[in-house]
């Protein structure tokens, strides 16, 4: 049996970025990937600028970008006859999750084509795969079977087409949900909503369209440590998801080797970090369950966009 200081169930984003980091910190760390890269998954494809800094934090910034990743300088918010449009202070970045994925993957311990069935802890050390490791990070995603969460009757959908939007990210809010459109890779667009599920049917006649939910967001408790989509989903909205599964990635990194080096047990170690990511997430997930209130009543929401400072709308992509 092969041991390991921490195996990642998942090597997607969350899970990429934390073997990346604790690999750089000097911790033994492998990530088990069900699936292989590339390939499609349905994703807004904006990267934040707060995203492109915890790339840059990474050294990727320069290989996304050789990927064919597009600079997104400003946005467009509609919600009925209510537009507003703003300049970001930090440049955005779109690209595709099916080469930004492969990317952050490569060249690091990203096992793929490997899925986890179970794991089992025996006092100390947990049994993964016919491996074992003294820490266990769940980053598998939405729909992981190792963290509960609290479902939500949201699916999302995803197309690509070709064309681009510009240096803009394009987002609109309609009667049964909202989404946006981005410029990424190859001269196309990446289009991406968030629907219910009883209008589900009305937008998946497209012949390349994918789809995925339903969606959860809110994490329940639980016995791993779980980073990016598995800690419960940031509402696309504020334009961070893809941000919140890097960072997380990153930070469940700093505290494991931290608490590795200390000798510190696995509950120590994952109250530390919920701890942390409650501190730097729980603004943002409170907006994002307002703004899902909010939409019941379209014309108040449309009213208050007209209304909202620049600044605060450009704070919540930043």
């Amino acid at each position: 049996m092969s041991v390991h200081d921490v195996i990642v169930i998942g090597g997607s984003l969350a899970g990429a970025a934390c073997v990346r980091r604790l690999e750089r910190m000097g911790i033994d760390a492998i990530a088990l990937e069900r699936d292989r890269f590339p390939r499609p998954k349905v994703c807004g494809g904006f990267l934040s600028p707060g995203a492109v800094d915890c790339l840059g934090r990474l050294g990727l910034v320069d290989e996304i970008l050789d990927a064919g990743a597009v600079e997104v300088t400003s946005a467009r918010v509609r919600a009925g006859s209510a537009e507003v449009e703003f300049p970001f202070k930090r440049r955005g970045l779109g690209i595709s999750r099916t080469v930004l994925d492969e990317v952050v993957a490569r060249h690091t311990r990203v096992k793929q084509g490997c899925g986890v069935q179970e794991v089992k802890r025996h006092g100390r050390m947990f049994h993964v795969n016919g491996m074992e490791c003294s820490v266990v990070i769940d980053a598998a995603g939405k729909l992981s079977r190792f963290t509960k969460r609290r479902g939500a009757g949201d699916f999302g959908i995803q197309y690509v087409e070709p064309g681009t939007q510009g240096p803009v990210l394009k987002f609109s809010f309609f009667d049964h949900g909202y989404g946006g459109s981005v410029s990424v890779e190859r001269g196309r667009s990446n289009s991406c909503f968030l629907v219910k599920k009883d209008a589900l049917r009305q937008y998946v006649d497209r012949e390349d369209c994918l789809v995925t939910g339903p969606l959860a967001y809110d994490r329940l408790p639980g016995d791993f440590i779980a980073v990016g989509d598995a800690a419960g989903m940031v509402d696309p909205f504020c334009g961070e998801g893809m941000r919140h599964a890097l960072e997380t990635g990153m930070l469940a990194a700093q505290i494991v080797a931290q608490g590795i080096r200390r000798g510190a047990n696995y509950e120590e170690m994952k109250a530390e970090y919920e701890a942390e990511w409650r501190r730097r997430w729980a603004a943002k997930r409170v907006v994002g369950a307002m703004i899902r209130r909010l939409l019941a009543h379209r014309r108040t929401f449309a009213a208050g966009l007209r209304v909202t400072p620049v600044w605060l709308l450009n704070r919540m992509w930043d």
